[in-house]
């Protein structure tokens, strides 16, 4: 169960950040007077890829390095995770040509949440608190 609770707290924390980062970019359309449904869409569009991205990379790691834990093999938890590493951008990149061949959003405006997504996970990681070395210093609140 605290697995799933971690999963989540990271994916609240990612949602967060990504939907800042979305508002931001919708202002700068707005600003620069291109903001259409179009470009609303694409956000959109992109949020939902790119938290739908993070869940299956989470759930796949998870669940392959349980499996390993468990007394599988470390070797197949691997290429579980290798075979996800792959797959996944494939997916995307399958979902991206069929929306943008159907002219649903705007191209850059479904694209950049992705980028937003690696750059929140980047900073969310960098400002994280680390429980090990809070213990080390002899500082035991979380």
């Amino acid at each position: 169960m605290r697995k799933h609770q971690d999963i989540l707290r990271q994916s609240g924390q990612l949602a967060v950040a990504v939907a800042l980062c979305i508002a931001a970019m919708l202002a700068v359309y707005a600003l620069a007077g291109y903001y259409t449904t179009q470009v609303l869409v694409g956000a959109l569009i992109g949020f939902v890829l790119a938290m739908g991205n993070f869940l299956a990379l989470s759930i796949t790691v998870s669940n392959a390095l349980d499996r390993a834990a468990n007394g599988g093999s470390p070797q197949k938890a691997q290429l579980e995770i290798q075979t996800s590493s792959v797959v996944r951008p494939v997916v995307l990149v399958i979902f991206y040509i069929l929306i943008f061949r159907a002219k649903l959003c705007d191209p850059v405006a479904a694209i950049l949440p992705l980028l937003f997504a690696q750059v929140s996970l980047k900073l969310i990681e960098f400002f994280r608190k680390d429980p090990a070395k809070s213990e080390k210093d002899g500082d035991s609140t979380p």
